[in-house]
């Protein structure tokens, strides 16, 4: 389903920075990670951008969304709902939180509400200020052909937060289970990202978690 174009951005450059991921999971979770496991978090909450991003544009196409200068599609609140809305979102556990329906900014369909949603999930991890918003602008600068509107680079950077805080959460649970460790694994990961996605989401997601750790490896 994602764009090729938007679907090969999941590297070191366009990704959650392993420092942001690591403070979210530090403020959110009793658990150490290791830098292995905050590259594949940070892997496992960018495809699930991207693939929301390349969607929610399929769907502004579709419907003959306006096109700025430069042929650039402009996403609306209501094009990231019917992504959400498709098959292969709602067969993942992680789109079936409650949280997620706000991070499409669509509950009311407005600024106050995708404010909201964004101050609420910030809330909800504990961090002070979302530090996600210039990745999603960067993920929509790779994409090419998306423009978004202020409130939905809020409510996007929202959903960013909301995809670490529960990738975080179960992966802690995993590390819990598996031994005595406070740490959280890599691995751990993995499970997390087993648990909370299905399908294609889920096999994109480990994907680009595998290549992201082997690229990371050989540059050590």
């Amino acid at each position: 389903m994602a764009n090729s174009a938007l679907a090969s951005t999941s590297q070191a450059q366009v990704r959650p920075a392993v420092s942001q991921v690591k403070q979210v999971v530090q403020e959110r979770t009793q658990c150490r990670a290791d830098k292995a496991a905050c590259i594949a978090i940070a892997e496992a909450a960018q495809a699930l951008l991207v693939a929301l991003v390349s969607c929610a544009a399929e769907e502004a196409r579709r419907g003959g969304a306006e096109v700025r200068r430069g042929g650039a599609a402009r996403i609306l609140p209501w094009h990231i709902g019917q992504a959400v809305q498709s098959a292969e979102f709602r067969s993942s556990p992680f789109f079936t939180k409650t949280t997620a329906r706000a991070a499409d900014g669509t509950s009311g369909s407005t600024v106050k509400e995708a404010r909201r949603a964004a101050r609420a999930a910030r809330l909800d991890g504990h961090v002070k200020v979302n530090p996600f918003r210039s990745l999603v602008k960067r993920t929509a600068r790779a994409h090419g052909n998306v423009a978004l509107t202020a409130p939905l680079v809020v409510a996007l950077s929202a959903f960013v937060l909301e995809a670490v805080n529960q990738v975080a959460d179960t992966a802690g649970e995993a590390a819990a289970k598996s031994d005595a460790t406070t740490t959280i694994t890599a691995d751990h990961v993995r499970t997390a990202v087993t648990d909370l996605l299905g399908g294609d989401l889920q096999a994109r997601a480990l994907a680009a978690i595998d290549a992201a750790l082997v690229a990371e490896a050989v540059g050590e």
